[in-house]
């Protein structure tokens, strides 16, 4: 007959000591062991590594910057189009950090775009100018950015769209 000590997970420790130690002629002990091990080293790892990045204002800036470069290219969309402060808000967040990690989708809630004056009506038929105002503010730190979109609409879309960014938050009208 086989010896019990095989079969059990924890045995006594045969160095003269009384206490259980994990028996590795079980292969089942050998995945337990290996499975505390990794939990281990993950709690090890979150712990040092929180989940929530946090904006630096160096960072928020540059975002801004870089997104206002890209959409001010396209001129595809404007302030008076619906959802535009969204629009905004995943582009920036595109560009901040750890934008290339999993939790991009969770940075874009960090980064805060309010419409801080009247949404400018959108003219489909006609040439015009449609500004707003938008208040941007990110988790992390304390810089509020005003930023002004003037686009000039045409016929077919928009002909250009400029941005100026100022410190503080905009005035609210």
């Amino acid at each position: 007959m086989a010896d019990d000590r095989d079969d059990r997970i924890l045995i006594r420790s045969r160095w003269g000591t009384n206490r259980y130690v994990f028996n590795f002629r079980n292969p089942v002990a050998c995945v337990v062991f290996a499975g505390l091990a990794l939990l281990a080293c993950g709690l090890l790892y979150a712990s040092a590594h929180p989940d929530t990045p946090q904006w630096e204002e160096k960072e928020l800036r540059s975002a801004v910057k870089k997104a206002t470069a890209e959409l001010s290219e396209e001129s595809r969309v404007g302030p008076g189009l619906p959802g535009y402060g969204e629009v905004l808000q995943s582009r920036i967040a595109g560009h901040g950090p750890h934008s290339e990690s999993l939790l991009s989708s969770d940075q874009e809630a960090r980064v805060v775009v309010a419409l801080a004056s009247p949404q400018p009506e959108h003219d489909y038929f006609g040439d015009s100018v449609e500004e707003a105002d938008y208040t941007i503010t990110a988790d992390g730190t304390n810089t509020a950015l005003c930023l002004t979109v003037t686009a000039l609409t045409s016929k077919y879309g928009y002909s250009s769209v400029s941005f100026k960014t100022r410190n503080g938050s905009c005035p609210t009208t």
